[in-house]
């Protein structure tokens, strides 16, 4: 079809093509703005559907690392038994932890420690536990664990004579796992601190909200506000930590302390210790108040380990003092401290001597798409291990660095003992790799090597804690919760006889050594059919 006649005049007829051309231009770019509209569109919608990807991802990503994904243990066939008990010739532990006492029976009804005697009289309507030969010690206490996302922690606890812990970095999970316990649920009884309190500018606290559940707060205002809510929602405490300002932590503490919650958890980078003495119930480890000395210090090196020493020798007794007086718990995690050392130089080892097939898969095996800082334990992964490449000099500072800091701890230990300070058991579990549970018993260990008697040691974990938390539990006397261990050797000879575990009583029930296995060998099974990496290599 011709669209301009080939007889009409040159001049009209240059008119009329360019009148064509404008016409067909008009089209074009109609279509080519028609085809850019659908391309840009596509392009959004791919953008969309793949940020929505990349967030679905990396949600379930954190979800696995933090042992969300890993199946949980069958407790359905558990049966443990119900009723009025009687232990009878057992080994008592004293109410003041020094000594056992022979010959005694304990009788426990509806969960409670009825009477302790020489005798019971009438026996008809209790199941006898024979204790002769055994040792009855109150369930112990761990005041520093992260269960995170991972629910067969609590049968791992139960499993290892710990009938209480307190949870350091409490979520909503944590409060319903606490209210299904009370309603029958196998696990400890709970203590939950809040999440994390820090003070960050905008953007990374809200990646560290995201990715860690910090509670990001910069001001008192805002602090007032989330502590009531913290108390509302039914935490326990509330949980400093290192990067909080000085604003935002004392009006935590002012309002934390007017609604009756504890304040726990670190010295604060910018507080020295005159600033905590009576704003904390409590210090979480042993480190923080090393490190608060390191920074009055000015930082310490490999090149002056011993002034370093020595410096800490000379100031602990002044902090330790003053803890005492204003009523001021500190938490050991004394044997993952002096891990570190040990993961750096032989990683390997460290991994064959913990009870790794019991660690939730997602925690230990992490992820290698979040570079080395995380919490993951296996070698590809673990945040403290050297790299291959350093030299043997540059490998030999960090040594002795690191068996520094560990010795500075030790150093604040036994100056806590020395004046008189409450010190509480504790040991950072799932912190690479202390295994929920079993991590206790290895702390026990380290604070006897570190100085304490074994006396010590145990009431750091059974009557020490108990007093902090206000729990009718950890001594054996009559109106007092039945949260009992029965071992079968003393931990007053070798504190290492905590873990010959006969029985468990606790929550009105008693798990039996089979029941034990069992538990132990639920999660274990529900570990391995979540488990993406092989371990065997590193069983016991």
């Amino acid at each position: 079809m011709h669209l301009v006649p080939d007889h009409a005049p040159y001049h009209i007829r240059i008119v009329s093509l360019l009148g064509v051309a404008m016409l067909v231009l008009s089209q074009l770019n109609q279509r080519i703005k028609m085809k850019l509209k659908k391309v840009v569109t596509s392009i959004v919608v791919v953008l969309i559907v793949t940020s929505i990807g990349i967030v679905f991802l990396a949600n379930r990503d954190l979800d696995r690392i933090y042992g969300g994904l890993t199946k949980e243990a069958d407790t359905g066939s558990f049966k443990p038994y119900k009723g009025a008990i009687a232990i009878t010739n057992v080994n008592v532990l004293s109410q003041d932890g020094e000594r056992f006492i022979a010959g005694q029976t304990v009788s426990i009804q509806n969960g409670i420690i009825a009477t302790v005697d020489s005798s019971l009289r009438n026996t008809d309507n209790f199941r006898i536990v024979d204790g002769q030969g055994k040792y009855l010690i109150p369930g112990l206490i761990d005041s520093h664990v992260h269960l995170f996302k991972s629910p067969n922690d609590l049968l791992l606890y139960v499993a290892n004579g710990v009938t209480q812990v307190r949870e350091m970095i409490g979520e909503e999970a944590h409060l319903d796992w606490r209210k299904e316990i009370q309603a029958g649920r196998i696990g400890p009884e709970m203590f939950i601190a809040s999440p994390r309190i820090g003070s960050f500018e905008a953007i990374e606290g809200a990646f560290m909200s995201w990715s860690q559940g910090f509670i990001n707060l910069t001001n008192a205002e805002q602090a007032e506000r989330a502590v009531k809510e913290l108390h509302q929602q039914g935490y326990d405490a509330v949980k400093i930590y290192s990067q909080i300002n000085k604003e935002t932590y004392y009006a935590v503490a002012r309002t934390a302390k007017s609604l009756g919650m504890k304040v726990v958890g670190h010295v604060p980078w910018s507080l020295g210790m005159d600033d905590l003495y009576t704003n904390q119930h409590e210090v979480a480890h042993l480190e923080e108040i090393m490190n608060a000395m390191n920074r009055e210090f000015g930082n310490y090196g490999y090149e002056n380990t011993s002034e370093f020493l020595s410096y800490v020798q000379s100031r602990s007794d002044d902090i330790a003092k003053n803890l005492a007086k204003n009523d001021v718990a500190v938490t050991t995690v004394l044997w993952l401290v002096e891990s570190f050392v040990r993961q750096k130089f032989e990683l390997e080892t460290v991994l064959k001597e913990v009870e790794l097939e019991y660690e939730n898969p997602g925690i230990s095996e992490w992820t290698e798409r979040v570079p080395q800082g995380g919490l993951g334990w296996l070698p590809e992964v673990n945040r403290y291990q050297i790299p291959s490449d350093w030299s043997d000099e540059k490998k030999a500072d960090s040594r002795r660095y690191w068996e520094t800091y560990a010795q500075a701890s030790r150093l604040v230990l036994q100056s806590l003992i020395e004046n008189g300070v409450k010190v509480l058991a504790g040991t950072d579990t799932n912190l690479p790799p202390t295994v929920a549970g079993f991590s206790l018993h290895d702390e026990f260990v380290s604070m006897k090597n570190a100085g304490m008697s074994n006396v010590q040691v145990l009431r750091s974990a059974t009557s020490e804690p108990a007093e902090w938390l206000g729990s009718n539990s950890g001594r054996i006397a009559p109106g007092l919760n039945a949260n009992l261990l029965l071992l079968d050797a003393n931990p007053l000879i070798d504190i290492r006889n905590t873990k010959t575990i006969n029985s468990v009583f606790q929550n009105n029930r008693m798990f039996d050594r089979a029941l034990l296995d069992d538990m132990l060998a639920a999660v274990k099974e529900a570990n391995d059919s979540s488990r993406k990496k092989d371990i065997s290599h590193y069983h016991h």
